[in-house]
C-alpha cells in the first residue's frame, strides 16, 4: 500500500430494496442517510454499484495528506468491506467459483432483532443441485425456505463464515459487517416474487461444483491483547477479533483493515497522521509492519489482514 499511515474513507450509502435506514439510526457517524438504504460500502476499490452501475463505489480518503484521493491510486484492494442493514428478507443467493471470479465473504453481527434470522447452506437430505432446480421450480417459500439451515438468536459478536459456492440468504432484522473478496457477482435463486432476474443455471453450477483449492492467507501478527478471536482463515483474507481496552499492535505483517465494533475507538502511532478516532461501525485502513496503540473503550475490535494482490492471491 503506498502509505504511512491509516486511511479513512467515506461511505459509499447504496439504496435496496430491503433498506432501512437502521444503520442511520444507530450510529452517529452514520447520521443523515435516507431510509431506503440497504448497504454502505466502506471500504471498496471495485468500479460501480452491480445493481446500478451509474454509482460508483471506489471509496475517496478523507484524512492526512492523501485526503480526496480515490483510493484506488493508493492500493488495489482484493476486498470490500460494508455495512447491511437488512429490514426485509434478502434473496437466496450464491457466488460463482470458477478462478478470479470466487467471492468468499464473512459476516459479523452489530445489532439484531430479536426474531432476526438468516440462512446458511443446504439443509440434509438434499444437495445444492436439487436445490436449486427445487428453487426454480415455481414452488412456494415455505418450502423453498425449509430446506435450508436457518439460524436465529442472533446477537451482536456472532459470526458467519460463507466460502464462495455456499447457497445462503440474510434475514430481516440484521445489521452486520461483512468483509467479502472484490468480485461483486451474485446470482439469485429465489428472490419472494419481487421480479428481479433469476440465475438458477449459474447458480446451479456454482453451487455444486466447488472452488478451486488454495492455501489459506499466511499472517503474522504480534498483537498484546487481552484476547484473540480468530473468525475466518480464507485465501484473500482473515478476520480477527481483538479483545481488550487497551491493545499494542506490535506488527501485523499484511496491509489491513481495522473495524469498531462495540462503541468508538482510537489509535495512537508513530506520527500525528496515526492519531485517529474511529466512530463505531466504521473502519480504516492500516499499513503493514507499523507499531500503533488501539484504545477501545467497548472491548472488542476486528482486524482484517488481506492479500497483495500483486503478488501472494492473484498468481
Amino acid at each position: 500500500m503506498k502509505c504511512d499511515y491509516p486511511l479513512l474513507t467515506e461511505p459509499v450509502a447504496v439504496p435496496r430494496v430491503w433498506g432501512a435506514g437502521r444503520v442511520s439510526a444507530l450510529y452517529k457517524g452514520r447520521s443523515g442517510m435516507t431510509s431506503d438504504i440497504g448497504e454502505c460500502w466502506d471500504m471498496s476499490t471495485w468500479p460501480s454499484d452491480p445493481g446500478d452501475p451509474s454509482l460508483k463505489t471506489v471509496s475517496v480518503i478523507k484524512n492526512g495528506p492523501l485526503a480526496g484521493k480515490s483510493l484506488d491510486s493508493v492500493i488495489d484492494l482484493p476486498i470490500v468491506v460494508k455495512i447491511i442493514d437488512s429490514a426485509e428478507k434478502l434473496s437466496v443467493q450464491v457466488h460463482p467459483t470458477e478462478e478470479g471470479r470466487t467471492k468468499d465473504e464473512m459476516w459479523y453481527i452489530l445489532d439484531a432483532q430479536p426474531d432476526a434470522y438468516l440462512f446458511l447452506d443446504v439443509a440434509g437430505g438434499i444437495s445444492p443441485a436439487d436445490y436449486c432446480a427445487l428453487a426454480a421450480s415455481g414452488s412456494g417459500e415455505e418450502e423453498v425456505m425449509s430446506r435450508l439451515k436457518k439460524y436465529g438468536s442472533l446477537k451482536p459478536g456472532d459470526y458467519f463464515n460463507v466460502p464462495t459456492g455456499t447457497i445462503h440468504a440474510v434475514g430481516p432484522g440484521i445489521v452486520c459487517f461483512e468483509v467479502s473478496e472484490q468480485c461483486q457477482i451474485t446470482y439469485r435463486l429465489f428472490d419472494y416474487n419481487r421480479g428481479r432476474a433469476l440465475h438458477a443455471e449459474e447458480g446451479a453450477k456454482a453451487a455444486s461444483s466447488g472452488r478451486k483449492d488454495k492455501p489459506v492467507l499466511d499472517v503474522h501478527y504480534d498483537v498484546k491483547a487481552e484476547g484473540v478471536r480468530y473468525l475466518t482463515q480464507f485465501p484473500a483474507f482473515w478476520v480477527t477479533e481483538l479483545l481488550g481496552t487497551e491493545t499494542d499492535i506490535v506488527s501485523i505483517d499484511h496491509d489491513h483493515v481495522l473495524t469498531a465494533v462495540s462503541g468508538d475507538l482510537s489509535l495512537k502511532g508513530p506520527d500525528e497522521n496515526w492519531n485517529i478516532t474511529l466512530p463505531d461501525s466504521m473502519s480504516c485502513l492500516v499499513p503493514a509492519g507499523y507499531p500503533y496503540k488501539i484504545f477501545n473503550k467497548g472491548g472488542r475490535c476486528l482486524v482484517t489482514p488481506f492479500a497483495d494482490v500483486s503478488g501472494e492471491y492473484n498468481e
